[in-house]
């Protein structure tokens, strides 16, 4: 039998302001996103003062990448006539992607700018990312953001709520819940195996967060109701391939550079016997 979701995706009003559960979540997925990456980088050699920095920066390119390109893909034709409405973030409305190539663009340039080791930077956010990003798609779920096609499966998700984004009273895939749940299997696959991912590299353990993501959102957007743009495949999906093409050269550039760094040390240790 499918799950009726009857919430009103507002969850109160402040000074006038609608604050919706879309919002609220997105704190609590960013609260345990930076917990985790502080005790990350600290595990690292990373101090606290950084990663703060670092927050902010991530934080702000996320927002404005996320929201650039779901207005993009969504909402440009009414963007003229409500310029304003491109900073109400907080109505729903972010597209993933676009947030983490806005997130990865900020890191390489803050880890630049600091001279930190870059794909030292990256390890260190891949599993506080993924476990936020499973977090906040409570909130899609919650509002009827990025949902699924029509279906008949028992565990299908029927909005009431007519301020839900999603349609009403149709059964429909509960993808939110999907990429939720794979998203926090990918945390923990990649929390559990840091310190053997680790070893074969620094890079290895991005790398390795960046193809799972590809993977399963380009699984997953099989089921999203959007249109097809070339070949069959979603925009979505395009821009997947894009990360694990990205994934697959960080993965080899982590490699190489392991490599580089051990191959000296077996030459000295030979030379010493």
């Amino acid at each position: 039998m499918p799950f009726i979701v009857d919430i009103d995706p507002v969850a109160f009003s402040l000074v006038g302001v609608p604050v919706r559960w879309y919002g609220l979540i997105l704190v609590v997925a960013a609260a345990v996103a930076i917990f985790l990456t502080v005790r990350e980088a600290r595990r690292r050699g990373i101090v606290d003062a950084i990663v703060w920095d670092a927050v902010i920066w991530v934080a702000i390119a996320a927002l404005v990448g996320g929201r650039t390109l779901y207005v993009l893909q969504n909402e440009l034709g009414s963007l003229a006539e409500h310029p304003a409405h491109f900073l109400m973030v907080w109505m729903g409305g972010l597209s993933f992607y676009g947030g983490l190539v806005g997130a990865l663009i900020a890191l390489v340039v803050f880890a630049r700018r600091r001279g930190l080791p870059l794909l030292r930077v990256l390890d260190v956010a891949a599993p506080g990312a993924a476990i936020g990003q499973a977090i906040g798609h409570i909130g899609c779920l919650i509002g009827g953001d990025s949902y699924g096609i029509p279906t008949s499966v028992p565990w299908a998700v029927i909005y009431r709520n007519t301020n839900a984004m999603a349609p009403q009273g149709v059964p429909l895939h509960p993808t939110q819940a999907y990429e939720a749940i794979l998203l926090a299997a990918l945390f923990a696959g990649l929390w559990l195996g840091r310190h053997r991912l680790e070893r074969l590299g620094e890079g290895v353990l991005a790398s390795a967060y960046l193809l799972g993501l590809a993977v399963i959102r380009f699984g997953l957007f099989y089921l999203r109701d959007e249109p097809s743009v070339l070949l069959g495949l979603k925009t979505a999906q395009w821009i997947g391939l894009g990360i694990a093409i990205l994934a697959i050269s960080l993965f080899v550039a982590a490699r190489r550079n392991e490599r580089a760094i051990s191959t000296p040390s077996l030459r000295l240790e030979a030379s010493q016997s």
